[in-house]
């Protein structure tokens, strides 16, 4: 059991490794160990593709042939105890200036398991994207590129860390402070 006196440290320790994760380290990056502050990982799954193929053409942006611009269906199992709830941030690492982040939500219920497609969820935030808005933004890569669109899934100790509409820079480091677990699927979107 950690003590309280080490919690404000690892918390600003997580968020210090939350705000290095857009050059694709830390929290959303990929981990290279289980650390003590994340030592959960649980199994994200979805019924439409399967991680490290490619997401089915109607997730993607209406630029693309097909493209609706809806969230894929996501479920999770394994969770640890004590979440309070879950937050999500899609990115995608393969960005030419570094990841750029799709989707910040928080405030689904921890008794949540799966999101349907295309869902809109009552009494949850939504934080900032990289492009400014507080709002799901589909996969949409330039013209014959083909990129990674990561979905990670955290399972926070806090109802809901942040206000909607916060900057990266605050949503962010909020989700670092209060994940006690997470899992990720990853899915390709573009031109090959």
């Amino acid at each position: 059991m950690m003590s309280r006196d080490r919690r404000p440290i690892l918390a600003a320790a997580g968020a210090l490794a939350l705000a290095g994760s857009l050059s694709g380290c830390g929290l959303i990056g990929q981990p290279e160990t289980k650390s003590a502050e994340l030592s959960e990982w649980f199994t994200v799954t979805s019924p439409v593709f399967r991680d490290g193929q490619d997401l089915p053409p109607r997730y993607g942006c209406r630029t693309y042939p097909g493209g609706q611009g809806k969230t894929p269906p996501l479920r999770w199992s394994g969770t640890p105890n004590g979440t309070r709830s879950f937050a999500i941030v899609m990115d995608d690492p393969d960005a030419s200036g570094g990841a750029y982040v799709h989707w910040v939500i928080a405030g689904i219920d921890g008794t949540v398991n799966e999101l349907v497609e295309g869902a809109r969820l009552d009494r949850t935030v939504e934080g900032l994207t990289t492009g400014k808005k507080a709002e799901y933004a589909p996969p949409c890569p330039p013209e014959g590129e083909r990129h990674r669109y990561r979905f990670t899934i955290y399972a926070l100790d806090h109802p809901a860390p942040f206000e909607d509409g916060a900057a990266l820079k605050d949503s962010l480091p909020a989700i670092a402070e209060h994940t006690v677990g997470r899992g990720r699927i990853t899915g390709n979107f573009g031109g090959k």
